[in-house]
């Protein structure tokens, strides 16, 4: 599943039976470019409470790369944001705008990558306390940020592809990429062009689940674990990937 969208996460803050959600709230949208500088540095999102009870929402941003797997790494990230409000209370069926503005580096060599976070508070606001011994969930959501400079575009490069064994004997294919351009990239219908002992094969998107639909940020190596193609013969190979 593709990371850089909205992930809803549920906080357990106490432990023994299991409570819904005091109040629901969403957030829209889930993605957002800024341009570097001026008018397109400040973007407007909006929280919307569909629940009959109140709901108190904080809202922050995080820095963020990318480890091998595709995991966030979360950096620091506020200090070069100015968010307003921070936090609030969004009253049954209200709706509320919040104002993001963007007062880093001007000029940065490459698009930078944020995660908004909105999350609701454990605060009750007229309504009884959660009771002794049970959980209770707190509504969570992330959205991606992308500082994006001007002419940035996205750079793969596969950087390796072969056989690995795994600890259950199986064999799959390791295939490591690269994005070292300026923006990320999302590998939407991706094919991948694989060439072993004279044979070549091209594997298409729906064959391609732990690959299809990934976020590479910039200047990050990602690796993929793929099933080895039965037509190609296990062993040193060549691999390319194309994207519509």
């Amino acid at each position: 599943m593709m990371k850089h969208i909205l992930r809803l996460g549920a906080l357990l803050l106490a432990i023994g039976g299991l409570t819904a959600p005091a109040a629901a709230f969403r957030l829209i949208p889930i993605e957002m470019n800024f341009e570097p500088s001026g008018r397109g540095a400040t973007q407007i999102f909006r929280l919307e409470n569909d629940a009959q009870t109140p709901v108190a929402v904080e809202i922050s941003i995080i820095g963020r790369s990318q480890d091998l797997e595709g995991e966030d790494v979360m950096q620091p990230g506020n200090d070069d944001w100015v968010i307003f409000p921070e936090q609030l209370i969004l009253e049954p069926g209200q709706n509320q705008s919040v104002r993001v503005q963007w007062i880093g580096n001007a000029t940065p060599e490459r698009e930078l990558p944020f995660r908004l976070v909105a999350e609701q508070l454990p605060i009750d606001i007229g309504q009884a306390p959660v009771q002794g011994g049970q959980v209770r969930l707190l509504v969570q959501y992330k959205a991606s940020l992308y500082v994006v400079p001007p002419g940035a575009k996205p750079k793969l490069t596969v950087l390796s592809a072969g056989p690995i064994t795994l600890s259950d004997g199986g064999t799959v294919l390791e295939l490591r990429v690269e994005n070292n351009g300026t923006a990320h990239q999302i590998l939407r219908e991706p094919t991948l062009n694989l060439l072993a002992g004279g044979r070549s094969v091209s594997v298409k998107a729906d064959q391609l689940g732990g690959l299809a639909g990934e976020n590479l940020l910039a200047g990050v190596t990602r690796r993929f674990l793929l099933p080895w193609p039965k037509e190609l013969p296990v062993g040193p190979l060549t691999a390319t990937i194309d994207l519509p």
